[in-house]
């Protein structure tokens, strides 16, 4: 009994730490107990990663935060995808969610724009292919943007169709994802009335930029 007792004490000691709170270690642990788990499971974790109003405030900058009541829209739209998505387990990694990171989806490249400069946001995959979300840590819960890019490419194409087929090509390094970020600021700053010269001017930049052929 003695040795048993003795042996339950060693194994406890070598326990593995957890990984600290909105660590990517913290994201794969997370996301390996939602990956292939079943479907009403998926369904709940997924639902609530959507970000309140109160945390969306405190998340994106501030040209984003009227944005919040589409994005709860977008997001909706987006749950069977994801569910879908996570339906089956396999390898998860997870990484920062950084500017110029040439293994991010478009999207995720997007969403960057609506974060602060070093923003601690994570970006994950499952099976070697993107989970589109962008993660973003709330304590010890995750929440996610996710169908915010949607958002504002609607945004833009309201104002300027051709120009938001143009912004669909940003989101990777480059001279098209920087115009891109000033098209997004451009017409997100753009209400009724309001003068959108800035727009155009911007808009005809990513004809060069993002065209066919462009770097």
């Amino acid at each position: 009994m003695r040795r048993a007792l003795v042996l339950v004490v060693v194994a406890a000691c070598h326990d593995a730490p957890r990984p600290p709170a909105g660590s990517p270690e913290a994201l794969v642990a997370y996301l390996q107990g939602v990956a292939g788990a079943d479907e009403v499971t998926r369904e709940r974790e997924i639902a609530g990663w959507q970000l309140d109003e109160a945390l969306w405030d405190h998340t994106v900058v501030a040209l984003y935060r009227p944005l919040h009541a589409e994005y709860q829209r977008a997001f909706t739209d987006q749950v069977p995808a994801l569910v879908a998505r996570l339906a089956h387990g396999g390898p998860i990694t997870a990484r920062r969610h950084y500017a110029g990171d040439p293994r991010l989806t478009l999207p995720q490249g997007r969403d960057r724009w609506a974060l602060p400069a070093l923003f601690p946001s994570l970006v994950a995959e499952a099976g070697g292919a993107p989970i589109d979300a962008v993660f973003v840590p709330d304590g010890e819960r995750w929440c996610a943007l996710v169908g915010l890019d949607a958002v504002v490419r609607a945004r833009v194409a309201a104002l300027d169709p051709g120009c938001a087929a143009l912004l669909a090509r940003a989101g990777a390094a480059g001279r098209c994802t920087d115009v891109g970020a000033a098209i997004a600021d451009a017409a997100l700053r753009t209400g009724p009335g309001a003068d959108r010269d800035r727009l155009a001017h911007v808009c005809r930049l990513a004809e060069t930029l993002c065209g066919k052929g462009s770097p």
